[in-house]
């Protein structure tokens, strides 16, 4: 389990770790990713950078019921069960929520407060179908999000889709990603980039360069 810290955030640049979750990501997990395997140390990296740099952190979990039609519609196994061993973050992930967002919830309302991270729980593959964390998104902007989890085609592209309709700046960090089935994961990396999603590496980011890039044109916007 990774340090929480409880101090000012960055509210310009927002890491966006989506559903890094152990049926998703080890072995035995209901819905594996064989490929999850080589991420482990680049999403602890990432986090820990955006810890120890203030940055805002919105975590993701895949919620479901126990009999939940999406796993008929879809032909899923029940997996992410709300509350399973499953439905738990992996080690390397796990985070104490400062904010949890579930899919009963009234609307979120801002402002934001001192939150470092932040869970949403969703319903389905994107961010935006848990309605309740609209507000909390829209009151981000302007923002640049980092999108990084599993899995690519899935949930991931769900996710850059929808923060790309609402006119957010979007990059995925490619070597923290992971695809269920590697053509439809390399078709989606090809879509973002037509969609003008950046694709950054765990280096480019940890190197500091879109931080400082996104805090000079936070004051330039000011």
């Amino acid at each position: 389990m990774l340090c929480d810290v409880s101090e000012g955030q960055n509210l310009r640049l927002v890491f966006l770790d989506i559903d890094t979750q152990i049926d998703f990501m080890l072995p035995g997990g209901k819905l594996y990713l064989e490929e999850s395997r080589h991420i482990f140390g680049n999403l602890h990296r990432l986090l820990e950078y955006a810890l120890l740099n203030r940055i805002l952190i919105l975590q993701t979990a895949d919620t479901h019921t126990e009999n939940d039609p999406e796993f008929e519609t879809f032909g899923f196994p029940a997996h992410c069960v709300a509350g399973s061993a499953g439905w738990k973050r992996v080690p390397e992930t796990t985070l104490v929520p400062d904010l949890v967002i579930t899919n009963s919830d009234a609307a979120w309302r801002p402002p934001l407060g001192q939150e470092r991270v932040v869970l949403i729980e969703k319903p389905s593959f994107s961010i935006a179908s848990n309605p309740n964390a609209l507000g909390l998104i829209e009151s981000l902007r302007p923002c640049h999000f980092v999108a990084f989890g599993v899995a690519t085609e899935g949930c991931v592209r769900k996710s850059i889709l929808s923060l790309r309709s609402m006119q957010f700046e979007v990059s995925v960090v490619i070597d923290a990603v992971a695809h269920g089935r590697i053509k439809s994961g390399e078709q989606a990396l090809e879509e973002f980039t037509s969609l003008g999603v950046r694709p950054l590496i765990t280096d480019d980011i940890c190197s500091g360069a879109l931080l400082a890039e996104t805090r000079l044109s936070g004051a330039l916007r000011r």
